[in-house]
């Protein structure tokens, strides 16, 4: 059995050196000719050539990995920015080494831990807001850090937000158009940034129409709506529940999410109300399922900004 392939295999084909050898596969130190960069490429095509990544990263210092911590793996929204964010690093080369922290501050941290042992170059995720220290610290050592959809104030590092407040804003805006004057909020923790801006959104939107600020049609849920945890199943059920058994019940809900937004329309299923002609509903984050219930949700696209 012939044995594995090395770097002087590549060398003695090509006709260079080792060294030449490892400034092509590692894109530098050293500039190399064009044609002698061909004449590489071609010998460790021929040859079959693996250069080892692990030896590699000892010389450059660099994995060409990036990890990304998701919130919840299940949430559609979430699957789909772990998609492009693997689409894009792919594009550039780069791996991603993916942690799901479900929304778990310790489940979060021992992402960060084992991304710092595996030496990726880069992290990107989406902050439960319990790991100041440790976030704080990973900026300071040097490696680039981006926040995704959470911003934690002090931390001078690089943030990808929705445009929840104006998004929210325009959604309520359609909703006092269609001619409504009490309408419910169920949102996210107004603690971390997603919640605090789209409630904004929602207060600009009733201060703008000159309606009353009324803190009863106003509920706080969580990021996941209880979906996956069989002691909160369908939170957003719950939270509409409340509302609509309220002696004066909003004509419209704005629902921040979602995944409270599945409970909200278990509700409705179970209720056999009709939208909008019983209660109108407008949600953050647009599924493509939506186009297949009739009459389809009105919903905030998740461009970002």
């Amino acid at each position: 059995m012939a044995g594995k392939v090395t770097r002087d295999d590549v060398a003695r084909l090509a006709g260079v050196s080792t060294a030449t050898v490892s400034y092509v596969v590692n894109n530098g130190p050293r500039p190399v000719a064009r044609r002698t960069q061909q004449n590489v490429l071609e010998a460790i095509e021929k040859l079959g050539y693996e250069p080892d990544g692990v030896a590699r990263s000892l010389v450059t210092r660099r994995t060409r990995s990036i990890g990304f911590i998701v919130p919840d793996i299940l949430n559609p929204a979430h699957t789909a920015i772990t998609r492009a964010l693997g689409d894009a690093l792919w594009d550039a080369d780069y791996s991603l080494t993916l942690g799901n922290s479900d929304e778990n501050p310790e489940r979060e941290l021992a992402c960060l831990r084992a991304f710092r042992g595996r030496g990726v170059d880069g992290v990107a995720l989406t902050p439960g807001g319990g790991n100041l220290g440790a976030l704080f610290a990973l900026h300071e050592s040097g490696r680039p850090l981006v926040l995704l959809d959470r911003q934690i104030e002090g931390l001078p590092a690089s943030c990808v937000l929705f445009e929840n407040r104006g998004g929210t804003r325009a959604a309520v805006e359609h909703l006092i158009e269609l001619g409504h004057r009490r309408i419910g909020l169920i949102n996210l923790p107004a603690a971390l940034t997603p919640g605090r801006e789209r409630r904004d959104g929602y207060l600009d939107a009733l201060a703008a129409a000159g309606l009353r600020r009324d803190p009863a049609l106003i509920r706080e849920g969580g990021f996941k709506g209880g979906g996956d945890n069989p002691g909160r199943r369908l939170e957003g059920r719950l939270l509409a529940a409340d509302l609509l058994d309220r002696r004066d019940p909003p004509t419209a809900l704005f629902v921040s999410n979602n995944r409270l937004m599945r409970g909200v329309l278990h509700l409705v299923r179970e209720r056999g109300l009709q939208v909008p002609a019983d209660l109108a509903l407008a949600t953050f984050d647009d599924m493509e399922y939506y186009e297949d219930i009739t009459p389809s949700i009105t919903a905030v696209g998740t461009s970002l900004r």
